[in-house]
């Protein structure tokens, strides 16, 4: 979940959002089940908390914040 958009992205292996650059995958072999969002082609919208919560008995819920940055100025060395 997009935290500040409150938008819900995923459910379980089922993407929601129609933005096709969201995607979601699980390592199938962790006996801890840890769980993956990927964003590809990251825009500056894009950045903001995230938030994953797992439905047990005892909700579980993690967050996360996705900064963006502009590319590499291949000349300076800096950001763009």
């Amino acid at each position: 979940m997009h935290f500040e958009q409150s938008a819900i992205l995923t459910v379980h292996n089922h993407v929601i959002t129609r933005n096709p650059r969201i995607s979601v995958t699980h390592d199938k072999h962790d006996k801890h089940r840890t769980w993956f969002l990927h964003i590809n082609n990251v825009q500056e919208e894009d950045r903001g908390r995230y938030m994953c919560q797992i439905n047990t008995v005892t909700a579980k819920t993690q967050y996360g914040f996705v900064k963006v940055v502009g590319p590499r100025n291949r000349k300076e060395g800096g950001l763009v």
